[in-house]
């Protein structure tokens, strides 16, 4: 009869472990949010280049070209809270390396710190828009602020560079989640411009999606006017010559396999 009783107990808490691990991902922003133990889980993001017109000719966007990325997030048992990730996009062949601690986690405020390195893999070149080819390191703090079904979220971040700035930038990114469903959500996410750029030739970037969430996955539909998906390249204000006007919203997402 003990035993039975142990044995409920240690599947009751597996069960509330299982549901807090999360990979801290939103639309492009990281969250506060980790993946449990030594639970592995896996992303795949897309995001199509051209932006989704109002003419269904080219598909509203579909038609044109794509980056596509890949990368493993790894729940690192020995530490409680800890994880690491290595994700690689398409997009300047560019590697990311990260380390992920949470600090804070109660039901309505949750906080963590992230520290990743970044290396684009193409040749180094400046063009007209920037340079392509860099190297840097990005620290972040994610936290998210929990008020019953919506999650509202700030990253503070520093860049040790950027595109067009080979000084140190601070910005912070700014979110916000409803789920108005169990497993379904809306997402919206803003990119301020960050205070080295020029107001005349740089302007914020946004993003907005639906999120379908199943025991395993996570699948998120968005659209975008930010051009890529690492740190550097959606917080840094001026990739690829920086977001595209608010009228040219580009469609992509986020795959989740969590194991």
């Amino acid at each position: 009869m003990i035993l039975r009783f142990a044995l409920c107990c240690c599947a009751f808490l597996a069960s509330l472990s299982a549901q807090d691990s999360e990979v801290p991902l939103g639309l492009n922003l990281p969250t506060s949010s980790m993946v449990e133990g030594w639970r592995p889980a896996i992303r795949f993001t897309h995001r199509f280049t051209e932006p989704a017109r109002g003419a269904s000719k080219d598909l509203f966007g579909l038609d044109g070209g794509n980056f596509a990325g890949f990368g493993l997030d790894q729940g690192i048992g020995a530490v409680p809270g800890l994880n690491a990730q290595i994700y690689r996009t398409a997009d300047a062949k560019t590697l990311v390396l990260a380390l992920q601690q949470r600090l804070v986690n109660t039901p309505h405020l949750g906080m963590s710190l992230r520290v990743e390195r970044f290396d684009e893999g193409v040749k180094r070149i400046t063009l007209p828009g920037g340079t392509i080819g860099i190297t840097g390191a990005a620290v972040q703090v994610p936290v998210d602020a929990r008020l019953g079904s919506i999650t509202l979220r700030l990253v503070p971040t520093w860049l040790s560079r950027s595109s067009t700035q080979d000084k140190g930038l601070f910005t912070a990114g700014a979110g916000i989640t409803w789920s108005f469903l169990e497993g379904h959500s809306v997402l919206g996410e803003v990119y301020p411009r960050p205070s080295r750029l020029d107001a005349a030739t740089h302007e914020p970037g946004y993003a907005m999606g639906y999120r379908y969430a199943t025991k395993g996955h996570r699948f998120t539909l968005l659209a975008t006017t930010v051009n890529g998906t690492t740190t550097h390249q959606v917080l840094g204000g001026d990739y690829a010559g920086g977001p595209r006007t608010a009228s040219r919203w580009a469609l992509g997402f986020n795959l989740v396999r969590m194991f």
